[in-house]
């Protein structure tokens, strides 16, 4: 399987918000930067935060012990933005992962720990 995006549903705030939250994103000690959009579903709006063009740096997943992504936030976001808690919508981090052809979407969720 390969992994080429993945994407968490956030606060719609924190799309918006100027300056963004995020200020550093790794994958596995690797520097990638983040994308933004909002979607639209059952006439609510989410915010979405995604990480694509992963196959550019880890060919083959899951690489040995797997994928880690580690966000360094500003916690001094106006919007609560800066926080686990604060950016996830609801009460856990929800994401997915999409290979290159879009047809394999594992959703999975995570407590959020601040």
């Amino acid at each position: 399987m390969t992994v080429n995006t993945i994407e968490m549903i956030i606060n719609s705030s924190c799309v918006s918000e100027k300056p963004k939250a995020i200020r550093k994103a790794t994958i596995n000690g690797v520097r990638v930067f983040p994308y933004y959009s909002q979607k639209a579903w059952n006439g609510d709006t989410y915010g979405i935060l995604g990480f694509g063009r992963l196959t550019d740096h880890f060919p083959v997943v899951p690489p040995e012990g797997g994928l880690y992504l580690c966000l360094a936030m500003s916690r001094s976001s106006g919007s609560g933005c800066g926080t686990p808690r604060g950016l996830c919508f609801g009460p856990s981090c929800v994401y997915s992962l999409f290979n290159n052809e879009v047809t394999c979407c594992p959703a999975s969720e995570a407590a959020p720990l601040g």
